[in-house]
């Protein structure tokens, strides 16, 4: 291996490296803008809501979110429960059951390819996805039991 050739494998690497945190840095923003929208409301249902919103707007626009008597998001031809298949193979679905106090219970699931409208990886955004699902089961009262 020639040191010019090197050189730019541990460029590439380093570059890669500082995305991959601007990246993780985002989310780390859109984590705690929920948690601070969270201290502003009270009701599982807003909070479930903002959910739903923040990751619509930010991670994947094929989100359904379910909870109780609520339900957010259209799919599978105007059914609400699962986002549709694209068809892309590179497409991967995340799912976490959202149990909240009382015996009231919904979900979190939503589709995603690719880079995404934040440019994150597949590992990187079902990473986002659980720890947003987290905020979600402890923010209505209860937790999130994600299967990924």
């Amino acid at each position: 291996m020639d040191t010019n050739n090197h050189t730019e494998e541990k460029f590439s690497v380093a570059l890669e490296s500082i995305q991959s945190k601007r990246r993780i840095e985002r989310v780390q923003e859109a984590a705690n803008a929920l948690l601070d929208r969270y201290a502003t409301q009270e009701g599982p249902e807003e909070r479930l809501r903002l959910t739903f919103e923040l990751v619509r707007r930010n991670f994947a626009p094929d989100v359904v979110a379910v909870f109780g008597s609520l339900a957010l998001g259209i799919a599978d031809g105007g059914r609400t429960g699962t986002p549709a298949p694209s068809g892309d193979p590179r497409q991967v679905v995340f799912h976490c059951d959202i149990h909240g106090s009382q015996g009231r219970s919904g979900s979190l699931t939503a589709s995603y390819t690719e880079p995404g409208p934040l440019g994150l990886t597949t590992t990187e955004w079902l990473a986002a996805m659980r720890l947003l699902a987290g905020i979600t089961g402890l923010g209505v009262g209860g937790r999130a039991t994600c299967r990924q």
